[in-house]
């Protein structure tokens, strides 16, 4: 019994499935003891997916495979994420699944912020556009060790940004490539995506800052990788919009 307005907890067990199979049930709630007409009711559809955990680094590429199942009949298929900018998949695109075959789908995350995070990543049938098969990513992200920190202020209002450069030294005593990637591309552009600098060299990294329309503070990380996306050092800059 409760009384008007007091909330009550509802607690539900339901046995899943396996993935990607959908359950869809019904509640009813009564307020009357011949449950004559419902008060409420509620509609679930339980999801079942199949569970991953990953441990990666803010900025870096950490790289995954996932194995598929080929069912009675080969189907063409598209792999479809929640997150499209932090997971990428190869094959990108559509592609053939063979009947009871087995075959590897590769797939990248690179979160842009340290932290937890839920990925969902889902296998479709593009002709008879069915559920094949469906993934949960957990993420556990953690933020890179911070090499070099500044700081600008920048004049908030709109505006047409403001040009930065900053300097880069390659430790290594041979030529080496680099890739820039930021975990705010809504604020910030490189003028090149990647660069070689020769061994003890030093390179200038040209950056556009987007205008804001709003006063305040933003931390924004510039991630440079190597050739192999793995992340080499990371610089933070603090702008003030003022």
């Amino acid at each position: 019994m409760q009384g008007p307005g007091e909330p009550q907890d509802i607690f539900l067990k339901v046995a899943g499935g396996p993935s990607p199979q959908i359950k869809k049930f019904f509640v009813a709630i009564y307020t009357d003891a011949w449950l004559a007409a419902p008060a409420q009711i509620w509609q679930f559809y339980l999801h079942s997916l199949q569970r991953l955990d990953v441990a990666c680094t803010a900025g870096q590429l950490t790289r995954l495979s996932l194995l598929l199942r080929g069912t009675a009949a080969p189907r063409r298929v598209r792999a479809f994420t929640s997150h499209p900018q932090e997971l990428e998949v190869d094959p990108n695109g559509a592609f053939l699944l063979p009947a009871n075959g087995i075959q590897d789908l590769y797939i990248g995350v690179r979160p842009r912020r340290a932290g937890s995070k839920f990925i969902y990543l889902n296998l479709v049938d593009v002709e008879s556009h069915q559920l094949v098969s469906s993934w949960l990513l957990c993420l556990s992200c953690r933020q890179p060790l911070i090499s070099k920190a500044f700081e600008i202020s920048l004049p908030a209002g709109g505006g047409k940004g403001c040009n930065k450069r900053i300097t880069y030294t390659n430790p290594y005593p041979s030529p080496r490539l680099y890739f820039l990637c930021t975990n705010r591309p809504d604020l910030l552009q490189f003028r090149e995506d990647s660069f070689e600098v020769a061994g003890g060299e030093v390179y200038t990294i040209g950056l556009r800052f987007a205008p804001s329309q709003t006063v305040g503070g933003e931390e924004i990380l510039i991630h440079i990788n190597d050739h192999e996306d793995k992340n080499e050092e990371t610089f933070c800059v603090k702008v003030l919009y003022q």
